[in-house]
């Protein structure tokens, strides 16, 4: 089967990360890259061996040996790309989060599916070792009937560049780095019926957005969760714990996808995980599989929309303290 030519779209810190993964797959994948500035591109070229090197995401959209569009760039340009790759005919890979707003969210959808091309959100925590076996264990029943969940991922550093514009994020922290957690958060526990939402202060003012959250979500299954997410938390230790609590036991997940830790009735487990930590290699291969057999990825835009739609209840929260429902469509009712 010859290689998927994929391009990576936006040649920042992130990119690195997916060309490594990219070259990991090795002869399964013609990789080419894109930017702005064509030596940028070039450099990225030369130091991840691609095929390729485009100026504009214009050309690398209309170049025939690309089949696929890997979007590494801010979340405000995330509907543009998804309609340049559309109007292509090219399938889409977006880092999360997909969209800073569901009108975004659908029309990205809209026009993925009016084109017949693959859409996928590169939700990496979905395919991250640690994270993936948990959501194993789960489904098994390894802790019973979920009905707590514990998510703090908080740690102390200043997000830089665009990531200080509200406009451009969409929020603040919630949803650029915690849309990971949401993510967990529905997975470990299902369906979302209600949020409510707090903030303190931010501790520096060159952040238009939030620098902490703390969300409190009920699930339709009666159990409650919390996530805890902070870059404003110093003094803390890298190694921090996420746990889900049922009926017949307790599974923790270290906040980085590394280590699992299960102990329940039934049996007790001690794993750690040294391969393909970040899960960009299994995202990946999951991207190209679904290109390539013409099938739609394991993990769904509609999933990734549902994360956003969780966030987005919560920023009504802050607004307005007011705990939030949610459809049973995941948008927020009325």
């Amino acid at each position: 089967m010859a290689p998927l030519g994929l391009c990576i779209v936006g040649c920042g810190r992130f990119a690195a990360f997916h060309a490594r993964a990219a070259r990991r797959l090795g002869r399964e994948v013609a990789l080419s890259f894109a930017s702005r500035e064509l030596e940028r591109a070039e450099r990225y070229r030369r130091r991840f061996g691609g095929v390729a090197a485009f100026g504009s995401y214009q050309a690398a959209a209309a170049d025939p040996g690309v089949e696929a569009l890997l979007f590494c760039t801010p979340h405000d340009l995330h509907l543009e790309n998804v309609r340049l790759a559309a109007a292509h005919r090219k399938a889409v890979l977006l880092e999360k989060p997909m969209a800073r707003t569901l009108a975004e969210a659908d029309e990205m959808i809209a026009v993925a599916r009016a084109a017949g091309v693959p859409f996928m959100v590169a939700e990496n925590f979905h395919f991250m070792p640690a994270f993936a076996a948990a959501r194993r264990l789960l489904a098994e029943g390894a802790v019973g009937a979920v009905r707590q969940i514990l998510v703090t991922p908080r740690g102390h550093w200043l997000p830089s560049g665009w990531r200080r514009q509200r406009a451009r994020v969409g929020g603040g922290i919630l949803i650029d780095g915690g849309i990971h957690y949401v993510h967990l958060l529905r997975e470990w526990g299902g369906a979302i019926a209600r949020v409510s939402a707090a903030r303190p202060p931010n501790a520096s003012p060159e952040i238009e957005g939030e620098d902490t959250a703390f969300l409190l979500a009920r699930f339709r299954s009666g159990a409650v969760g919390v996530l805890a997410n902070s870059v404003a938390a110093p003094g803390l230790p890298r190694l921090q714990w996420a746990w889900v609590t049922g009926t017949e036991g307790s599974l923790g997940v270290d906040n980085r996808g590394r280590s699992l830790v299960l102990r329940g009735r039934r049996r007790t487990r001690r794993a750690v995980f040294l391969r393909d930590r970040r899960g960009l290699g299994v995202q990946l291969r999951e991207f190209a599989d679904a290109v390539r057999g013409g099938r739609p990825p394991a993990l769904s835009v509609a999933s990734t929309r549902a994360d956003v739609a969780v966030v987005l209840a919560a920023y009504q929260s802050l607004e307005s303290g007011e705990t939030v429902e949610l459809s049973e469509a995941g948008d927020v009712g009325d």
